[in-house]
């Protein structure tokens, strides 16, 4: 479960921005209750969670910089321990490049979450060069406990640690594991890898319960098609389809070796030779749609040509959406509007919000219509919006504490609570 993450001069980002997950206790309740859950530890005091926060604002605002943010903390705490080489550049780190000062700062990243009912609470910060700290602050009894900190020392020209009584095998072994970790990979990911099982739930947490998607049309169907393979999936998927307006009678799932058929046919042979060494033997699934004929009764098979671009987009969801629910994983998507229709995001979001697990949603758009269906609490709701040197800040809808009945819809499509493009009349032909 993610409670809050914050980045710092990455991109478009300047001074801390914060995504905070955690309830409002000021707000009134509204019927919206079902909105937030228990955090299911034993830690006194930790507030109840939101299950989903929508974020909105204007083109290049900020809101695919936030998702970056988050995907690059995930990419690096992945692979940084395999990947990383001695002086190799830290690609895809870039610091606020409208300030000669930030330019000359590292990026930080910080998250909170709860994995296997323990809260934690890490980060890092960096430059294209290396890793300049690394920390881990664990709560396994409720209350902090500084599992391990790594600091640059300029000087020295090295890394310095400082590990806890508390973690497992004594300061030798970790010792020994810092000193395999290279400047420009992360001590976590090297640990997890050198056989740390204290430290694995902290890995797994971006490993596998954080899904991000940069965009809906990043998803491909493979996923849905694998499920679709076992009957009892397949149902839930049908369901799900069903629940969202689209109705098959069945889906077929056919298998069969990859071919030369398989690809285009103005493809150059030199470079179809390429594909199919690579791709030679293995197996591609295909779905097929079945519909109930109206006067006969019999099924008619549809091609994936055959059905529109939005169900096969919800087709590819599905799969993903449902894993989601089933293992209570964290999914952030990146303009989930683009090709899913608004009615189709106000049901997954109140589908969300109805379910007894603590999966949890976190999604950019620009449709408004979500904002009037009484759908999502305040606290739930974020902007951001670029301030005149041109960095991005991050701000809740709860800051302005609306009234129960407030129409927010209208009052963000009129410059009420900011976020919104500043549009100025062009006369082209005058």
């Amino acid at each position: 479960m993610l409670i809050e993450f914050t980045v710092t001069n990455f991109r478009s980002i300047r001074a801390p921005q914060t995504l905070s997950l955690v309830a409002s206790k000021a707000l009134k309740k509204g019927g919206l209750e079902n909105n937030a859950f228990e955090a299911g530890v034993s830690e006194d005091g930790l507030p109840r969670l939101l299950r989903s926060a929508v974020v909105y604002g204007p083109n290049a605002a900020g809101k695919s910089t936030l998702v970056g943010a988050l995907s690059f903390m995930r990419k690096w705490v992945n692979t940084s321990a395999q990947k990383a080489q001695v002086g190799e550049v830290i690609k895809d780190v870039q610091p606020f490049r409208l300030s000669a000062n930030s330019r000359k700062q590292d990026s930080e990243f910080e998250i909170h979450f709860i994995e296997e009912g323990i809260r934690y609470q890490y980060g890092f910060s960096l430059n294209s060069e290396r890793i300049t700290s690394e920390w881990l602050i664990a709560y396994p009894l409720g209350k902090p406990q500084r599992w391990f900190e790594r600091a640059f020392n300029p000087t020295a020209q090295k890394d310095e640690y400082k590990f806890s009584t508390s973690l497992i095998g004594g300061k030798k072994l970790h010792n020994d594991r810092a000193s395999l970790t290279i400047g420009n990979a992360l001590y976590l990911s090297v640990a997890v890898q050198k056989g740390n099982e204290q430290l694995r739930p902290v890995f797994y947490w971006f490993q596998k319960r954080l899904r991000i998607v940069s965009a809906m049309d990043d998803i491909g169907s493979g996923f849905t098609q694998r499920m679709c393979e076992n009957p009892e999936e397949k149902k839930h998927v049908l369901e799900f389809m069903s629940s969202a307006g689209i109705s098959f009678h069945d889906i077929a799932i056919e298998k069969r070796e990859f071919s030369t058929d398989d690809l285009p046919s103005d493809m150059p042979d030199a470079v179809k030779d390429e594909i199919l060494k690579d791709l030679n033997g293995k197996t591609r699934r295909e779905a097929k749609f079945l519909h109930k004929d109206v006067d006969t009764g019999d099924l008619v098979e549809f091609e994936k040509g055959d059905e529109s671009d939005g169900t096969l987009s919800l087709f590819s969801f599905a799969g993903p959406w449902l894993d989601v629910l089933k293992n209570n994983y964290v999914l952030v998507v990146d303009e989930i509007d683009t090709s899913l229709h608004p009615l189709v995001v106000h049901h997954l979001v109140r589908l969300l919000n109805s379910h007894k697990g603590r999966a949890q949603l976190i999604f950019t758009t620009h449709d408004t219509t979500l904002l009037s269906q009484r759908i999502l609490r305040p606290d739930q709701i974020w902007f951001v919006e670029k301030d005149k040197g041109n960095s991005t800040h991050l701000y809740s809808l709860a800051d302005f504490s609306p009234r129960e009945n407030e129409a927010i819809e209208k009052g963000y499509l009129n410059g009420r609570y900011g976020a919104i493009p500043f549009l100025s009349k062009l006369d082209f032909y005058g």
